[in-house]
């Protein structure tokens, strides 16, 4: 996103034919903050100054509602002001004037942060889903234990032995004696 015609087109025929990648560009925090409510990015550059302000609110917004990379470009004044609190939300910071090699190199470790980021959250959704099933589970075998006077050893050899005799998840077969038992 930039407001900078010039450094604007540079940027993008820089992106397009030395990188061939798609780009979309945005002339305000406000047509930026749309085309990032519609669509998905992979990589936020965002060109300093903004509509006439140096705040750093947009590219913290990117940082934090999207899994992009976000790239900052800051001329030398602004980077004293802005840098600090840029950096504290993984945003990368690059002095103007920019080298490629530079803006290059932030482009990569954009993408690799980007990347790092979506493995640990796909951790966490895997994680998050066998909290889930630990708990239905545990919910079926106290329901066994009240309902059919089992031990928490047979009611847990139970659930195994549904799941192995049926062909289902210990999931499934905790959800069907929960809803058996649980009305």
């Amino acid at each position: 996103m930039t407001r900078n015609t010039k450094s604007k087109d540079a940027l993008l025929n820089y992106l397009k034919n030395d990188l061939n990648r798609m780009v979309e560009t945005a002339d305000s925090v406000e047509s930026g903050t749309q085309k990032l409510s519609e669509t998905s990015f992979d990589l936020i550059i965002v060109n300093y100054p903004l509509d006439s302000n140096t705040d750093a609110s947009f590219s913290i917004y990117c940082a934090q509602n999207t899994s992009a990379g976000v790239i900052a470009l800051l001329k030398s004044k602004e980077i004293d002001a802005l840098s600090e609190r840029l950096e504290k939300y993984g945003i990368i910071v690059i002095n103007k004037p920019i080298l490629k090699v530079v803006l290059n190199q932030a482009i990569k470790f954009a993408e690799l942060s980007k990347n790092r980021v979506l493995t640990l959250n796909e951790e966490n959704l895997k994680l998050q889903d066998k909290i889930t099933q630990i708990k239905l589970v545990n919910r079926a075998k106290w329901v066994l234990i009240q309902y059919l006077n089992m031990s928490e050893e047979q009611a847990h050899k139970y659930i195994e032995q549904q799941s192995m005799e049926r062909r289902m998840s210990k999931k499934k077969i905790a959800e069907k004696i929960l809803s058996m038992y649980e009305r």
